[in-house]
């Protein structure tokens, strides 16, 4: 009786994971566009281990708090931006927007959030960080602000 409930367990848990993944629509980039939380299944460009710095251009914007540079995706630390989906997301995410195909120098905290690494970064030499509090709904998220920037 027990393996038997291991089993159904097991099925369950498989059926789940498809569920899953089947629902929600992705967007080209492998995000669930709109579902909560804002997560994505497509594998990203992976950085060289033990990078500490990130320079390139931002060759896409997922949201207000997240960017890609080279392809790479960025959490931007000590930053809480609201969801897409939401007026002030969805502004958030047109400000950042504004920075595609800008240069951009991201210094890695060592921290990684699902599929991002978790950074600090300048576009064009402004802190992006700063400039998301102060020209959008972004806020500060001071659990996070491992280095003291904000």
């Amino acid at each position: 009786m027990r393996f038997m409930s291991f089993i159904f367990i097991i099925l369950l848990l498989g059926f789940a994971v498809i569920a899953h993944a089947n629902s929600g629509g992705l967007n080209k980039q492998g995000c669930h566009a709109g579902s909560q939380p804002y997560h994505c299944h497509k594998a990203q460009i992976a950085a060289p281990k033990n990078i500490r710095t990130l320079i390139g251009k931002v060759t896409h914007v997922r949201d207000g708090d997240t960017i890609e540079v080279n392809g790479i995706a960025v959490r931007l630390s000590a930053l809480d931006c609201p969801e897409i989906g939401t007026n002030n997301g969805d502004y958030a995410t047109k400000i950042a927007k504004q920075f595609t195909g800008s240069q951009a120098m991201c210094e890695l905290t060592g921290a990684k959030t699902y599929d991002r690494l978790v950074g600090y970064c300048s576009i064009n030499g402004t802190d992006f960080g700063k400039y998301m509090m102060e020209n959008s709904s972004c806020k500060v998220w001071a659990r996070y602000d491992v280095w003291d920037r904000y």
